[in-house]
């Protein structure tokens, strides 16, 4: 026992939700609906007892889903051969599919506020493809905390939990500590759902994910799947005075389709059409046109119009929110403004099967933390994949479907809810507290610059060779052990040292997996390999600690099960 652990908080849960924020409160919610008796502990180092948690706030409030004038496997056709490209799991994305509109009646029956007109009717905007986009208030959370509250379910604030334990052959518990006074927390669990949040490297603003989550569940030996897309991007605007501004905050969110150099127009010469997000292909046409000297390439929104659908319709708060933002990011005036690829990152690796259990027994994950590693997205970052609005889906369906499964799990499973071993939560706490036991080290914010600077540049993350993939992960390696020399002056760092472990370990594994996979294919745009490549390719990369190494592996994709064929 040391001074971090002589007074640990103890806790005992059948099942444990790591994480405050849509996913994780609907888990907790579902979780309760379907065992009314199972006791439900939802842990977050923000404050997801009041709702806020997660970054649905943060959002502009969109949320897909196949309407009822849509058809479930068009919606499914369209995923697989425009975005996912074929790593898709198609059962698990027709799943989604199907029950798209059942989960617009589970929300609505938890009090969410969706826009509806004057009959009730739910309003959507339609883009010219098989789904259609409603508004949903961004305080949702608000109102699920309350909601899970009413139904019994325990909250404990502002504890980040660093790392999950097993006993060898399933999930036991976690460890965490309160970020305000370092108070620590055993906790014991029949079932565990992460519910933590994707990577995001805290490039930008909306998307604040440190994939800690993905950390935990590699440690304990969680299989991780498709870490070679956790490549999310948007195109920045780069104000007069050289700041940048990211996504629809800084007027360049449809960048993508309205790209100029003073000599043509790039979007319709790399990729023509009319296209709902962005991708490593529209990042390529700058790339390939700046380096060839015929920069700056500009956006010129003069020719925009929406005559291919009404793009967005917005809930009455989300409005105002993004009123709110447009002032303080000073958007552009003319509508003419030069714009970067900006790198958002939204690793989201952990596997998981159509129930969200990990490889791990006991451990479930849901929401960003597994969208990619639910392989529904296939060959993009997910979520959101290129959809606006299907993250918040996503949160929601595999909420539901962990919070149902883990909840059958804890009640079924037996073992006894006994302690954590001293031993091991002194071993945990000592790693966890040394940079602020440390007299002096390396600044936290000097290496979060530094870790920004090797995983962004969009020639690493973007548009990828094996020179630079190589070079990356060396520096990456190299990193690792500049961490040991972290220091902390509070707890609030002590947590943000953990983050930077989590970082490096997800750049590694994501220059890892995509030196392995040897093609181009949605958003791994490799220079060297520039063609996808079906015969050898439809794979699935899995990566798993084995023997204290990162061991890579692959897995084929079960295409003659599908219905959707290259």
């Amino acid at each position: 026992m040391n001074k971090y652990t002589e007074n640990i908080h103890k806790e005992k849960t059948q099942l444990l939700i790591i994480g405050g924020g849509i996913a994780g409160l609907s888990a907790a919610l579902k979780a309760k609906e379907t065992e009314n008796d199972v006791d439900v502990l939802l842990v977050d180092k923000a404050s997801a007892s009041k709702g806020y948690a997660g970054k649905a706030g943060r959002t502009t409030g969109l949320l897909s889903y196949v309407t009822e004038e849509d058809d479930p496997m068009a919606f499914t056709e369209h995923c697989v051969r425009e975005i996912g490209f074929y790593l898709n799991d198609q059962e698990l994305l027709l799943e989604m599919a199907c029950e798209s509109r059942n989960i617009l009646k589970q929300i609505a029956d938890w009090k969410v506020d969706i826009l509806r007109d004057e009959k009730g009717d739910i309003v959507y905007a339609k883009w010219p493809t098989p789904w259609g986009t409603a508004a949903i208030d961004p305080d949702m959370c608000v109102t699920l905390a309350k909601r899970a509250k009413e139904y019994g379910v325990r909250f404990i604030d502002y504890v980040a939990v660093t790392d999950l334990i097993s006993d060898g052959e399933q999930v036991t518990g976690a460890f965490g500590f309160n970020i305000k006074n370092g108070e620590t927390f055993a906790f014991s669990a029949n079932a565990v759902i992460l519910a933590s949040g994707a990577q995001d490297y805290l490039i930008t603003t909306g998307w604040q994910g440190t994939g800690n989550g993905i950390r935990a569940a590699y440690n304990i030996g969680a299989q991780m799947r498709n870490a070679e897309f956790g490549n999310m991007c948007d195109f920045a605007r780069v104000a007069p005075d050289g700041s940048i501004y990211y996504g629809a905050h800084g007027g360049a969110h449809i960048a993508h389709d309205h790209l100029y150099t003073e000599k043509e127009n790039i979007s319709q010469k790399y990729r023509p059409g009319f296209h709902s997000s962005m991708d490593p292909v529209a990042a390529y046409a700058w790339y390939k046109e700046t380096k060839a000297g015929h920069g700056p390439v500009f956006v010129d929104l003069s020719d925009f119009s929406s005559k291919e659908g009404v793009l967005f319709k917005w809930h009455p708060t989300a409005a105002k929110r993004r009123a709110v933002l447009a002032r303080k990011t000073n958007p552009p005036e003319n509508k003419k403004f030069d714009v970067i690829p900006g790198f958002l990152g939204e690793m989201s690796c952990v596997c998981v099967d159509h129930d969200m259990a990990s490889s791990i027994p006991g451990l479930y994950a849901a929401g960003d933390v597994s969208g990619s590693g639910s392989a529904r997205g296939g060959a993009a970052p997910t979520p959101p994949g290129k959809i606006h609005g299907t993250g918040i889906l996503n949160a929601f369906f595999t909420g539901i479907k962990s919070g149902r499964a883990a909840a059958e799990y804890a009640v079924r499973n037996k073992h006894p809810l006994s302690d954590i071993p001293e031993s091991e939560l002194d071993k945990i706490s000592e790693r966890v507290f040394a940079p602020i036991e440390r007299k002096k080290g390396l600044d936290p914010k000097k290496a979060l610059d530094d870790i920004q600077d090797i995983v962004a540049p969009v020639d690493y993350s973007l548009i990828k060779n094996e020179e630079r993939l190589k070079k990356g992960l060396e520096e990456t390696l190299a990193y690792q052990d500049k961490l040991k020399d972290l220091k902390a002056k509070d707890f609030y760092e002590v947590l943000r040292c953990v983050d930077l472990e989590a970082m490096v370990l997800c750049a590694e594994m994501f220059f890892r997996a995509s030196l392995v996979r040897k093609e181009t294919r949605g958003f791994h745009f490799r220079e060297d390999y520039p063609l996808m490549d079906n015969e050898n390719w439809l794979k699935w990369i899995i990566i798993e600690k084995k023997e204290n190494e990162m061991k890579l592996s692959t897995r084929d994709i079960p295409i003659e099960n599908y219905p959707v064929k290259p």
